[in-house]
């Protein structure tokens, strides 16, 4: 089993360089940034988030002063009443989260605001370097903001410019 084994790793790598393939690597951050549609939706994405935080941070000061004027105030209030009070601020607390959830949740507003601004910038990116790669003759481009452990890249391999360009 081992002789098969390495009889076939000897194969392929003698094989490998009789068909050399070209391969080269992009780095998407990079392309992206240089793309004005994609600085203009990313700046109307952190325009909302930052609304949906202040009112966020509105409700959860509302919670605070609720809770802190019951603490001033518990040992001075019945029974019911504080359970009423307690009630109120729980159900204050539930609603702060769902509210969290609405917005920024996986499936919240804010992720489905990004896929409808951002889904189509990507796209277009991805059919550039896929038609770059078929014109230019590679049959790997590796993405380096996407893949981790990259110990060694040649800059001549580095295909980000010619893709921003062709974006352009």
């Amino acid at each position: 089993m081992k002789r098969l084994f390495f009889t076939l790793v000897i194969a392929i790598a003698a094989i490998l360089p009789a068909n050399a393939q070209k391969v080269g690597f992009i780095d998407t951050d990079s392309v992206l940034n240089a793309l004005p549609d994609y600085q203009a939706a990313v700046k109307k994405l952190d325009s909302q988030a930052e609304q949906y935080r202040q009112q966020l941070d509105a409700e959860l000061q509302v919670i605070d002063q609720i809770y802190n004027a019951y603490q001033n105030q518990k040992s001075r209030l019945t029974t019911a009443q504080r359970s009423s009070i307690e009630n109120d601020i729980i159900t204050r607390e539930q609603q702060l989260k769902a509210n969290q959830e609405k917005y920024f949740g996986s499936e919240g507003l804010m992720a489905q605001n990004s896929e409808k601004l951002l889904a189509p910038i990507r796209t277009r990116v991805e059919k550039a370097v896929a038609q770059y790669a078929s014109a230019n003759g590679y049959s790997l481009i590796l993405d380096l903001a996407v893949t981790a452990g990259v110990v060694y890249k040649k800059d001549s391999d580095d295909l980000t410019k010619a893709i921003i360009k062709m974006l352009k």
